[in-house]
């Protein structure tokens, strides 16, 4: 049981899913601006972390760990800003099993594939943009 017993289950799931609305709008948010201002300086690291073969084993058990906490907590595909949650939660899960299962040298070539100015750019406004939507939503400034 809860640490709150004045808390339902309901309250819970409800700030629950508004604080991960919160979270990831914020993250998203600063990560793609940071990333569309210091793209020149990100995708060299970003090539020398896809060298890196125990690194990217490190990463997909962090991708698959946080994906499965995402998911398992708010399992619901729905059409709403919480099915956009657990999309995110699906898509680690994904990426991490990607990471974990593939040889070395396929998510290698597929990270090379990415690591370019033009994904860059593309996936900053689109975190962006997702980013703005789940911390309006989080922080009731969209309903």
């Amino acid at each position: 049981m809860y640490v709150y017993p004045h808390i339902t289950n309901v309250d819970f799931l409800h700030y629950y899913t508004m604080l991960l609305a919160q979270l990831l709008g914020l993250y998203f948010i600063i990560v793609g601006v940071l990333v569309l201002y210091r793209q020149k300086s990100v995708m060299p690291a970003l090539t020398q972390l896809s060298n890196n073969r125990p690194l990217i084993i490190v990463i997909g058990f962090v991708e698959l760990l946080a994906g499965l906490a995402v998911v398992l907590t708010y399992p619901a595909l729905t059409m709403d800003w919480m099915g956009l949650i657990s999309v995110i939660g699906w898509m680690l899960i994904v990426e991490g099993i990607i990471y974990l299962a593939l040889p070395y040298g396929k998510v290698h070539k597929m990270i090379r594939s990415f690591n370019t100015p033009t994904w860059f750019r593309a996936g900053s406004l689109l975190a962006i943009v997702i980013g703005a939507y789940l911390a309006g939503i989080g922080f009731g400034f969209i309903q």
